[in-house]
């Protein structure tokens, strides 16, 4: 349970509708064990699923100074990147933040094997949903294991955490294998 007047106060920013219709009904965790969707935390150190701005060093980073499109005349500053999401291909999935409207806020994805950000005129649930059902001129992520699937499951983190707890893989429902223990 997201407490929005907390979280929007915190960030000092508002979040956009379809993402916090989409965390209110599912939390973080991850689609298809491709997609993973964080949410914002009060308060409490940085942990996994957290949404939050590109890290410092990432922004001097030269690689995450890459656009596919270099000649595209409305590319936003880095700082104003918001990340919501990661890809099991090392994507990052961000709103660009850059008015008071968070409605209007586009997708940005730049993505590890694909060139660089891109934008797409679209929020992020609309974004999701391009993806599996395979509505992008060009797919946006390096991992196109999700390209078209039209159905994935989403486990959100609490009852992923849970499986692998129990040692089942979420994913497979298989035993899950076991890691070393050097205690």
């Amino acid at each position: 349970v997201v407490d929005w007047t907390a979280v929007e106060a915190d960030y000092g920013l508002a979040f956009p509708a379809d993402y916090k219709e989409f965390i209110d009904r599912f939390g973080a965790g991850t689609l298809d064990d491709g997609i993973f969707v964080s949410v914002p935390r009060v308060g409490q150190p940085p942990a996994p699923l957290t949404v939050g701005r590109l890290p410092a060093d990432a922004l001097q980073e030269g690689g995450m100074l890459a656009w596919q499109d270099a000649s595209r005349p409305d590319r936003p500053d880095l700082q104003d990147m918001l990340v919501w999401g990661q890809t099991n291909g090392a994507d990052v999935l961000c709103w660009v933040a850059d008015g008071p409207h968070p409605d209007t806020w586009r997708v940005a994805v730049w993505a590890r094997h694909g060139g660089g950000w891109a934008i797409y005129d679209c929020g992020m649930v609309e974004f999701l949903a391009k993806v599996l059902t395979d509505g992008f001129h060009a797919f946006p992520l390096s991992d196109a294991s999700l390209r078209g699937v039209e159905s994935a499951p989403f486990l959100n983190l609490e009852a992923e955490n849970r499986l692998m707890d129990e040692g089942i893989d979420p994913w497979t429902g298989k035993p899950a294998p076991q890691m070393w223990d050097f205690d």
